[in-house]
This record gives structure tokens, sequence and C-alpha cells, in this order.
């Protein structure tokens, strides 16, 4: 089990604060609140993982270089899960039964949110903002008084998608590809309701095998799309297979334009595919890193800079979290309970600019959808 903490720079004598008696209330020591964060840092996401970690990061090293929150640090405790679910259910156990944790943060995927939710409503842990859009795992389908997301729903990213082709006219020659997992099917659902509230019909659907990125894995998805001739393809996969598709497709005679979401590694897309990246349209959960004016674009453009960070969306998601933990945090400063944390974070409706939709009955998060296209030098444009 690989371990790592986002933020070491706690004095020796509180560096292991799990050895010391139990405090009254999980994770809230003299010196320091502790987080956990089962995620992925070794497998198919964890660049994904990485970049927003980094970008939470930034702005609790910066809390914590002001004095911390009434006098405690934050740190944030990571497991490394490898996008397993089962190592996933283990590390949660660990975090919250043996290191006692405040609250669980920032895990990465939706088969990995789908094992933990019953967890955290069993042992009542708050499991704020798993990086995850899918519709499944929220309400109305999984109503929850633990967990809160921020990202905006798959569900909205595919029904912008769908406007945006029946805006263009490519209404008839629509199709998708999406993986065999808990991921894959919440797109292939969500798809399908999108295109029946637009009026639409798929031309054609593309199964890809769970992480797996060779030629052969991918072949009878090209197959089947170049029998069907779609002039746009819907991309219901994050993993390495999206490359590894689009490349076999195109090399088969396949040309159609790609509609991935927000959870693509754009870095890696370009990389890998090089001029034939260009053109795929991302959806966006998160206002552009580089050129957005809303004030927390700005504040978190000006602490990457300070601390030599590249900008980036999943940075900024990251950070747009550590921002409302902190302010919820701060609403109770000198007692922390998880209680009062998940009725902060609950009350909060933006982040300097950035909408956050919390009802009684739904903490879905935000409502931001765009679309920006992947250019000529591998950065996003609008």
């Amino acid at each position: 089990m690989k371990r790592r903490d986002l933020l070491l720079s706690l004095p020796a004598a509180t560096a292991c604060p799990w050895l010391l008696a139990a405090p009254s209330e999980p994770g809230v020591q003299k010196t320091e609140i502790l987080f956990g964060q089962t995620a992925d840092l070794t497998a198919s996401r964890a660049a994904i993982t990485k970049a927003y970690s980094e970008g939470a990061g930034l702005h609790f090293a910066e809390v914590n270089a002001a004095g911390g929150i009434g006098g405690r640090r934050i740190r944030v405790l990571q497991l490394d899960d490898g996008y397993d679910v089962n190592r996933a259910s283990d590390n949660a156990r660990v975090l919250v039964e043996e290191r006692n944790v405040f609250a669980l943060v920032h895990s990465v995927g939706t088969a990995i949110a789908d094992r933990l939710l019953p967890y955290v409503e069993e042992r009542r842990v708050p499991f704020v903002h798993a990086l995850t859009g899918a519709d499944q795992v929220r309400p109305p389908a999984r109503p929850s008084k633990e967990a809160f997301f921020l990202r905006a729903s798959y569900g909205r990213e595919i029904d912008r998608i769908v406007k945006q082709l029946k805006t263009q006219g490519v209404v008839s020659r629509i199709a998708l590809i999406y993986e065999d997992e808990p991921f894959g099917h919440g797109i292939r659902d969500a798809t399908a309701q999108a295109m029946k509230a637009n009026g639409l019909a798929l031309l054609a659907s593309g199964v890809l095998p769970p992480n797996q990125t060779s030629a052969a894995a991918v072949a009878p998805a090209v197959a089947t799309l170049i029998k069907a001739a779609p002039a746009a393809i819907i991309v219901g996969s994050a993993g390495p297979s999206v490359e590894q598709f689009i490349q076999a497709y195109h090399d088969a005679g396949g040309n159609a334009r790609y509609y991935c979401l927000s959870v693509s590694n754009v870095d890696r897309l370009y990389r890998a595919l090089g001029p034939l990246s260009e053109g795929i349209v991302i959806a966006q959960v998160m206002p552009a890193p580089d050129t957005s004016n809303i004030p927390v674009v700005v504040e978190y453009r000006k602490l990457a800079a300070a601390r030599a960070a590249t900008p980036s969306t999943f940075g900024l998601e990251g950070y747009i979290s550590a921002r409302m933990i902190v302010q919820s945090l701060r609403q109770n400063a000198s007692q922390p309970t998880r209680a009062r944390f998940t009725a902060a974070l609950a009350a909060q409706s933006e982040v300097a600019g950035f909408p956050v939709r919390y009802k009684a009955d739904s903490r879905e998060g935000s409502p931001f959808v765009g679309l920006a296209m992947i250019g000529a030098s591998g950065h996003l444009v609008t």
C-alpha cells in the first residue's frame, strides 16, 4: 500500500498524531486537522489525482503558512488505490478507523465513489468532492447526507454536447463509445437520456474493455463505428484506450469529430495523437484556468505562479475544493466538528464568483459546463 502526505511540514512531535490518545472529534488534534484521501497515484487516473491534489495543496499550504485553522494546520494523508475499488475500500477503512481522519476528500473515479458511499454513510464520515460527475452516485439516484460534489454532473456535460451537435445540424449521425465499467455505463445512460430529451437517436455504439490499451482491445468498437460512419463520436472513457481508439479509427479510414468529457487528459491526448488531437472537443466543468477573469481563477493563477506551478483545469478544481473546505472549517475554527463542517459546507453558494448550488436534499455542486477544443499546440481553445 503506497502512502504519502500531501503536506509534510509538521514538527516531529506531531508527525504521528494517531499514536496519541484519540481526540474527542476524529482527526482534530491540538496542532492539526487530518483529512484522508484514497485515490489513484500510480495507474490510469494518476495524472488527474496529481493535478487535483496539487491545486488543493496550493491553498492548504497558504492557509498553513498563515497559522492554519484556529492554530491547527491542515494535513491530507494519501493512500494509493490504483483505481481499484477493493483497495479503495481497504484504504477508506484504514483512514477512518485506524488513522481517525476528520473527513475523506478527493477520491478519483465513479467506481471508487460508488463503492465508498455506503461506507461513509454507515460511519457518518464527510465525503468531500469526489472527482466524478457520474449521475448514478448523486441525488436523486443516490441521496446522501455525507457526500458533497463540486463538478457538474456528466449528465449536464452530455446534454451540453448533444445540444451543441443539434445546433450544428448533426442530428442523425451521432455515435458513442464507452468503457465497459461503471463510469462508462453512466455515460451510456446519460447519453441515451440526453438524446431522447433532444428528440434524437444514436446511430451506433461501441464498447471498450476497461483499462486495456491494445489495438486488439479497441478493434471491435472500431469495426462497429467504421461501418456506421458517424459525423460525431461522444467518448465515454477517460483512460488511455481513448487514444488507442482514435488512432485505430483513423488508421481504418474513419473521420469524425470527437466529443470527450471533462475528465479527459488533454496533455496525454496531445502527446499520444499529435496532429490527430487537434479539433477534439472537451467538455469543461471549470472556467479556463489560463484566461478566465472570474476572481477565484485569477487568485488561483497568482498563487500557482508564486509557487512555480502550472495552472490546469484539474488544479483549479482542487484549488476551489480546498477553498470550500477551508471556508467551512473557519466557520467553527475554535471547535471543528464533522457536523458543523458539513453544515457550513452545505450553506455555500459560490467561491469568489464560481457557482456551487447546494440544497437541503442535493449536494450536486456546480452547474457550470462549457466546451473547448484542443488546438494545434495542444492547448485548449474556446
